[in-house]
């Protein structure tokens, strides 16, 4: 007889819950190589470029966009402040995302007003403003996906994360090219980009409400002005992280050419796979780390312990790519092939990113603001200025290593900052 779950007992739940995590994981970064190879093979790199600028601008707004309302869910999240707010994660995260969506919604239609301007004022430029149209359009659907899913991720509910960010976007890419027309324009393959950023923006709102459970008697009140405040108040690290993050390659957008994106897009977007496996700056990890620690009468110990395993785990994982970098970027063929350099050192990046992740969310679940200011204003200065100076030199190897100077900024900072702030727990006690 065919064993219930009841019957296998927590451990093989468990074990089943993990093995089937692993798999979606794996699944999905399948598709996101998957998805970048067959992108560059149906586009020449001049065409890749420019569909890879139309990630850049959606998904950079719409980091911007989300900046404050994002940080202070995760801080309402991850310190645990529903008790002293009055207010469910679930129905701050309702209440923001409209927000989120709103504002979003705003800058695209002021977007559009410019867009159409210049369609007016320069025709010359209609061909490039019919492919980036739908990508513009995409912006609300991106912020309020990007939004939910860090959420999700705060809430060590990173697979939900996970699966909003790669599944949907690689499958439409896939499907763009599965069925474009013959010599199809760049504009068709936008316009399948925008369906899917609706789609994810759906399933984000989904697996939204399956987590986090809201409370409907709830969704439509208020929110406290008093709210509003604190995390408008967190408008500069919002910022600041959004510049981190996207900076370097927004000025690779910018000051490159549409082949030199391409040869960045490949590298970049192998590296994220490490993301998937090992969550990198999205706030997740060891919720209970900072309330546990004092109960346990040891201050700094458990945060070495986690920042011992978060070494361990993020070297192997990192280690696993790394070694058959030479061997994926060959399945890419010319001139992809040759960008192992940046893979390596975005590579290294999403290494550092993972190392530094308890430290991270210790700070972010005390609300150190002076020190969270100080790493994010700091590393995010060093890495525009590093990208602004080396990108007419170095070309795309310059967004590649001011992102990793920014990652080593930030989290060797938090690092020290996170074990500071444990030592005075300790004196003080």
């Amino acid at each position: 007889m065919q064993a219930s779950i009841a019957d296998l007992g927590p451990r093989s739940v468990d074990m089943r819950s993990t093995t089937q995590e692993i798999v979606l994981r794996a699944v999905g970064a399948a598709l996101q190589i998957i998805a970048t190879w067959a992108v560059v093979h149906a586009l020449p790199a001049n065409a890749a470029g420019i569909y890879f600028r139309g990630f850049v601008i959606s998904l950079g707004f719409a980091a911007v966009l989300r900046a404050n309302y994002e940080i202070y869910v995760a801080y309402h999240i991850i310190a645990s402040r529903a008790a002293a707010t009055g207010i469910s994660d679930s129905t701050l995260l309702m209440q923001l995302g409209r927000r989120v969506l709103l504002r979003s919604t705003i800058a695209c239609a002021i977007l559009l007003v410019i867009a159409s301007d210049i369609d007016i004022q320069a025709p010359r430029l209609q061909p490039a403003l019919e492919t980036y149209l739908p990508f513009v359009l995409a912006i609300p659907w991106v912020s309020l996906s990007t939004f939910i899913a860090e959420a999700l991720r705060a809430a060590n509910r990173t697979l939900y994360g996970t699966i909003v960010g790669a599944y949907t976007l690689n499958i439409s890419m896939l499907l763009a090219v599965a069925f474009a027309p013959t010599n199809g324009s760049l504009t068709f393959y936008a316009w399948v980009f925008f369906a899917g950023s609706a789609i994810a923006a759906a399933l984000a709102v989904v697996f939204g409400r399956s987590a986090l459970r809201p409370d409907w008697a709830q969704a439509d009140s208020p929110i406290p002005p008093a709210i509003l405040r604190a995390a408008d108040d967190r408008g500069g690290i919002g910022l600041g992280r959004a510049a981190l993050l996207w900076g370097p390659v927004c000025i690779l957008a910018v000051a490159a050419n549409a082949s030199q994106m391409a040869y960045y897009a490949v590298p970049a977007r192998l590296a994220m796979i490490v993301d998937f496996f090992l969550p990198a700056l999205n706030l997740s990890g060891g919720r209970g780390l900072v309330g546990n620690a004092a109960q346990r009468g040891s201050a700094r110990l458990p945060l070495l312990l986690q920042l011992g395993r978060t070494l361990l785990v993020s070297s192997v994982v990192v280690a696993i790519p790394l070694a058959v970098a030479p061997a994926t970027l060959r399945l890419f063929g010319p001139p992809y092939d040759a960008q192992i350099v940046v893979y390596m050192i975005l590579l290294a990046v999403q290494w550092a990113n993972g190392v530094g992740r308890p430290a991270i969310r210790q700070l972010v679940a005390s609300w150190d603001v002076q020190h969270i200011k100080a790493a994010v204003g700091t590393a995010a200065i060093f890495a525009l200025l590093a990208c602004g100076i080396g990108i007419n030199s170095y070309g795309i190897l310059a967004p590649a290593a001011a992102s990793l100077l920014g990652a080593l900024v930030i989290n060797l900072w938090a690092i020290l900052a996170a074990l500071r702030q444990r030592r005075d727990v300790v004196e003080e006690g």
